[in-house]
């Protein structure tokens, strides 16, 4: 009888405790394996999935990690990255006679009120148009007595019949533009120099030999004379009456540069006032080789001789 009811006895406890042997193996096999779940055969977890574990995270939520994250994004190709500012800034410059665009100095301007000499930090644009970088150099050349107040000496008791003329062309008259301001937002307009871009110098054109065509009469220097009967009476009578007189000024910039151009300049004189005139520039063009020898050739005609050859050397 004692027998049968330990049998009986060893039968019920596994019941009564709540789970077997085998239950218990299954069951901690089933936990291990849950989400975040270490089991035999895992990769040890970071150190910030373990302490997050040990802080009462609950397993599956995101952790910051300190390792580097890698997208599975591809990459954008290289030609599609657009650079946020454009540092070549394109100029509006006007094409030569053979179809190109003139974009080696000199470069004149469209008004013909001044000439660009030199751009320190040329570039080209992704569109392989010409530019200059904006925050860089740029030389000029301006014409004296383009911005008025141009000396006019005469010789006699009479203005309207003078005895001589002279119409001074100094490198002190002033220019226009006046300054380099002027200069800066009329390149801006007209060529598209950036405002950013700094003047590294404004210099004046030194007349060295010049023509007045219509009347045959030339010389060396920076006075243009009227000195004969048709000068003094026909042509002054009319640009004393507001008639323009157009001469040719032959000359070079009034600077030490690397690079000494020889410039025609087809120009126009207005009287403005009883002693005063302007100068208006109407073309302008660097000589060439036939250019200087031509004009060479009727300068050694005068006499007497001029010193022709100190003013067309190059």
């Amino acid at each position: 009888m004692k027998k049968e009811l330990f049998i009986i006895f060893g039968i019920l406890l596994p019941v009564t405790s709540g789970c077997t042997t085998v239950q218990n193996s299954k069951s901690r096999i089933s936990l291990g394996r849950v989400s975040g779940g270490a089991h035999r055969g895992d990769v040890q977890p970071p150190k910030a999935l373990a302490s997050a574990a040990s802080a009462g995270t609950p397993l599956g939520t995101p952790v910051a990690s300190s390792l580097p994250v890698v997208s599975d994004k591809p990459s954008r190709p290289a030609s599609e990255v657009v650079p946020s500012a454009e540092p070549c800034q394109p100029l509006n410059l006007k094409a030569s006679g053979g179809g190109g665009v003139n974009a080696t100095p000199p470069v004149t301007s469209p008004s013909n009120a001044y000439v660009v000499t030199k751009f320190f930090r040329p570039c080209m644009t992704r569109n392989e148009a010409p530019g200059i970088v904006r925050n860089s150099a740029w030389l000029a050349m301006g014409f004296p007595c383009s911005g008025g107040e141009g000396r006019v000496d005469w010789k006699g008791s009479n203005y309207q019949r003078p005895k001589l003329v002279e119409l001074i062309l100094a490198n002190d008259c002033p220019m226009g533009p006046p300054d380099q301001q002027a200069l800066k937002l009329l390149a801006n307009r007209e060529l598209g120099i950036p405002i950013e871009a700094t003047v590294g110098a404004y210099t004046p054109f030194m007349v060295q030999f010049w023509e007045i065509p219509s009347l045959r009469e030339s010389d060396v220097g920076y006075s243009i004379a009227l000195r004969d009967t048709e000068g003094l009476t026909t042509t002054w009578g009319k640009m004393i009456k507001g008639e323009a007189l157009r001469i040719v000024l032959i000359g070079r910039e009034n600077a030490w540069t690397q690079t000494d151009q020889l410039y025609m300049v087809e120009a126009d004189i207005l009287i403005t006032a009883k002693n005063r005139f302007r100068l208006k520039p109407a073309t302008v063009k660097v000589m060439t080789a036939k250019d200087i020898e031509e004009a060479r050739t009727r300068c050694e005609a005068l006499r007497p001789a001029r010193n022709c050859t100190g003013v067309f050397q190059l």
